[in-house]
């Protein structure tokens, strides 16, 4: 039944294309058998299971006692698609052999408070960013340390929310034997703490992405100032850690032109929240990167473009 094949369709990768699939080491070529069988639905060169194929997917999750979830219809393919592209190149260029390498694939991130657009932001002059949000009073009173981060973080979590979903966000742990005998905060859900954290959006259009910009300051400040204080922005090491937001493409020169749009805006950009930083990158550079580099700071520094750095 191609059950290898079959098991590529999973929750976190639930679209492929024919090239992908031959990248991945399957034969593409059976994806035809899967379809006369009604295992695998197709439009426009994109494959995602059908009703049948997540049962199929299911019982042979089952039998093999792998216990992974079928994916669904994707909302759109084509970002599906880009993210399953980025996990390949990243895992076949970056060993990180002494370290973890975790991967979260469109995650529905919570961030506080819920704002419309017209209150997160405006754009000053053409380049600047005035950012709005930070005149909510409980963004303020988080900000300014008003209360024990315990305190607020209660009220915090009474607030109605936006969701921050990135197409994937890759989260490098390293060394991890120095980190054994460190406890986790237990507000740290996300664990995210000992971390550096790269933050990937397909986002195209310049309001589209200082809005996810804006989602991305709100997650920080929830992290920085009532998660995890103290160890957000330093790890248990005193080595600081990164926050990076990267806008990803298909293509290098849309990367460069994203690039362009947004670093007129210089460091209003990330102002707020101070530091983070913002890069844009194309699969086509990555195809470009030598395979095993070490880490990941082998890695995008040199296939990415910043926008602003801090």
């Amino acid at each position: 039944m191609c059950e290898s094949l079959i098991m590529k369709f999973s929750q976190t990768h639930p679209c492929w294309t024919a090239s992908l699939l031959e990248r991945a080491g399957e034969d593409y070529k059976k994806i035809q058998v899967l379809e006369k069988k009604g295992l695998i639905l197709s439009h426009d060169g994109f494959y995602w299971l059908s009703d049948l194929g997540r049962s199929a997917f299911s019982k042979i999750s089952y039998e093999l006692f792998i216990y992974e979830t079928p994916g669904n219809i994707p909302d759109n393919p084509a970002n599906s698609v880009i993210a399953t592209e980025l996990w390949l190149e990243l895992e076949r260029c970056n060993l990180q052999r002494w370290g973890i390498k975790r991967y979260l694939f469109r995650p529905q991130i919570p961030v506080r408070p819920a704002l419309r657009r017209s209150k997160i932001f405006e754009i000053e002059d053409e380049n600047n960013v005035r950012w709005l949000y930070k005149n909510n009073l409980t963004v303020k009173k988080v900000m300014e340390n008003r209360k024990s981060p315990s305190e607020i973080l209660l009220e915090w979590l009474e607030l109605p929310y936006d969701l921050f979903v990135p197409d994937v966000v890759f989260l490098a742990e390293y060394d991890f034997e120095n980190y054994l005998d460190f406890k986790r905060p237990k507000n740290d859900e996300m664990k995210i703490a000992n971390t550096d954290r790269f933050a990937f959006s397909t986002a195209q259009s310049t309001e589209v992405q200082i809005e996810v910009i804006g989602k991305f300051h709100r997650w920080i400040i929830e992290q920085r100032f009532l998660r995890l204080p103290g160890c957000f922005d330093l790890d248990v090491h005193e080595q600081g850690s990164a926050n990076w937001l990267i806008f990803l493409t298909e293509k290098q020169q849309t990367a460069l032109t994203i690039q362009s749009e947004l670093q007129k805006f210089g460091g209003s950009l990330t102002a707020p929240v101070n530091p983070m930083e913002i890069w844009t990158m194309s699969l086509e550079a990555l195809r470009e990167c030598p395979s095993q580099c070490e880490v990941i700071w082998d890695v995008l520094p040199k296939f990415a473009q910043p926008v602003c750095r801090t």
